[in-house]
């Protein structure tokens, strides 16, 4: 007798077979067994040891808070790998950890290196929760400063190894500056090949402020280890730079003249009133600080009210302001550093305290305190109101001496980023009060220098500046919406980025956008529709295209200012349309 099969049954046993197996394919083993052997055979011979390894999975997990764009993450699942290294003859331990998505399937088959923020070598989960929550595997370093919760931001005394002989710590400020970069992508890369059984197919850099820096050191001398760099507001010129941030302070005191918030707010108001329509459009940025010839000197006589007092503007305090927007400088060599833009957020650097009393003293920024007590000084309880000018640029022309080519990272000479066929994607702030966007727009002209022109470098490196957009995305400007995707296409897909997609909400809640243009270009209002939409602006004075690419260009300029009409249009509910 024939036997009637069941194939509904059977097809059912076969899914659940075939779905099992597709499971446990999909589920690496979240535990040390995993990593030890084969990190203890990736560093043999290296210098480098394992000193432990700690492995769990994370469920519902909920990461810290990190920068403007980085908000805390909940609901992750991953794994989570904690390594601790050394260095043979250093004495030093190093935590490097990376979050892996729990499966195959939720893994984009990439890795992401992480940089750091101010003093922090790297960020943690207030970078990782975001790179995972994406499908990234995701490393962080410490760099053997001791913290991964992001305590030590604005704090460089780690680096201060004995306060009675002023001795710094070399090996930390070595780790902080390259080493630990280095090891977290190689470990990194380890990691995530044990766990999932396959290498990932590409691997990127991604940070800003102290992680741009970071990503430009690695452009600089290990560009063969990423396919991909995106360095936003780049800390590069450190030294300089975090030098330089002291000089608000240093002028107020000089001038004997300690400007409150409120006053200072009325200088940045008076900027804005006279710059802010070079572009064409009253929005409340300065679309190109270079172009504004603002003169603090014309306030002078101005009545306000600050604070409910009635506050007349004194020479001395346009004195002062001149002084910050020029920058420092010295005689006779002139400015040896950028100031503060017209229209930027004066207090960032300039703040103060007013006691009681009504005293006004020094409050200088904590990042550039911190510099200035244990690296400059290299005395945590030195009063830095007692500094004179002298002894400023003593002291900053001695600390570029020891420590410029350690951590300066300014070397325009992108030789082995252009060889190895990676690229890097950098976006600046034109607000950013901490880190002035010139420093970079600098870099980069030093690079076109010494590296055959800007249409040779875009080839490779590409910068935009981003109107209102403060440091690392926060600001009333349009603020890029997916630079690392951009970069992932340019790496992987060949496409060129013309222009970086850039949006925020204004504060009436209405949507902003804006197309940033590819450094040297510049966004132009074309004087026709709404100012609040991509559609409207076009990019002017960039670097020379072969023809067939500013072809593609206005074809592409073309449709996107038809497509903005039509919106307008149809929003205008007269039952017009363009199709």
């Amino acid at each position: 007798m024939r036997s009637t099969i069941n194939w509904c049954l059977l097809w059912q046993i076969i899914a659940c077979s075939t779905s099992a197996g597709g499971s446990s394919q999909s589920a690496p083993t979240c535990d040390a067994s995993t990593f030890l052997k084969g990190l203890h055979d990736h560093v043999a011979g290296s210098g480098i040891e394992i000193l432990s390894a700690t492995v769990a999975p994370k469920h519902d997990f909920t990461s810290i808070k990190g920068g403007p764009l980085q908000p805390a993450v909940t609901a992750l699942n991953f794994c989570q790998v904690r390594v601790h290294i050394t260095h043979q003859g250093t004495n030093d331990k190093v935590l490097i950890e990376a979050w892996l998505p729990l499966t195959r399937d939720d893994w984009n088959e990439r890795i992401q290196a992480t940089g750091g923020a101010g003093f922090e070598t790297g960020m943690f989960g207030a970078h990782l929760g975001s790179a995972v929550r994406d499908g990234w595997a995701a490393v962080s370093t410490d760099g053997g400063s001791g913290s991964d919760d992001m305590s030590r931001v604005k704090d460089v005394s780690w680096a201060l190894k004995d306060t009675t002989t002023g001795t710094l710590d070399w090996n930390l400020l070595h780790n902080f500056a390259s080493r630990s970069l280095v090891d977290q992508i190689n470990i990194g890369k380890v990691i995530t090949e044990l766990y999932y059984g396959k290498a990932p197919h590409h691997s990127y850099w991604n940070g800003c402020s102290t992680g741009g820096r970071q990503g430009y050191m690695i452009a600089q001398k290990f560009p063969h280890l990423v396919d991909g760099i995106l360095a936003n507001a780049p800390a590069i010129n450190f030294v300089n730079l975090v030098t330089g941030e002291f000089w608000p302070q240093l002028v107020m005191k000089q001038q004997e003249t300690y400007l409150s918030n409120c006053e200072l707010a009325y200088f940045r108001y008076k900027a804005i009133e006279q710059c802010d329509m070079l572009d064409g459009v009253r929005d409340g940025m300065i679309e190109d600080p270079e172009a504004c010839d603002f003169d603090p000197f014309a306030a002078v006589g101005d009545e306000i009210q600050c604070d409910g007092k009635h506050t007349d503007i004194t020479l001395e305090m346009a004195t002062v302001i001149d002084h910050l927007v020029k920058g420092p400088k010295q005689v006779p060599w002139g400015p040896i550093f950028h100031g503060i833009s017209p229209g930027l957020n004066f207090e960032y650097l300039a703040n103060i305290t007013v006691a009681k009393d009504g005293t006004r003293l020094q409050k200088p920024f904590g990042i550039c305190e911190s510099w200035m007590k244990n690296i400059i000084l290299r005395n945590p309880s030195a009063q830095l109101e007692h500094l004179d000018i002298t002894a400023y640029f003593g002291h900053w022309t001695q600390a570029n001496y020891e420590l410029g080519g350690l951590l300066s990272t300014a070397d325009p000479d992108l030789s082995l980023l252009e060889a190895s066929g990676t690229k890097m994607l950098t976006w600046h702030g034109i607000d950013d009060p901490a880190i002035p966007f010139q420093n970079t727009v600098d870099y980069r002209r030093r690079v076109e220098e010494v590296m055959g022109g800007a249409h040779a470098v875009d080839e490779y490196y590409r910068l935009f500046l981003a109107p209102g957009v403060a440091h690392c995305g926060s600001g009333i400007g349009p603020v890029p919406s997916s630079a690392l995707a951009t970069l992932v296409d340019w790496v992987e897909k060949g496409d060129v980025p013309e222009t970086l997609e850039a949006k925020t909400t204004n504060d009436r809640g209405d949507s902003v956008t804006r197309d940033l243009c590819a450094f040297p270009g510049k966004s132009k209002y074309m004087g026709l529709g709404d100012a609040q939409r991509a559609s409207s602006w076009t990019c002017v004075g960039g670097t020379e295209r072969p023809e067939v690419v500013l072809q593609d260009q206005a074809s592409e300029r073309v449709d996107r200012i038809l497509g903005g009409l039509a919106d307008r249009l149809e929003g205008l509910g007269l039952g017009l349309s363009i199709g």
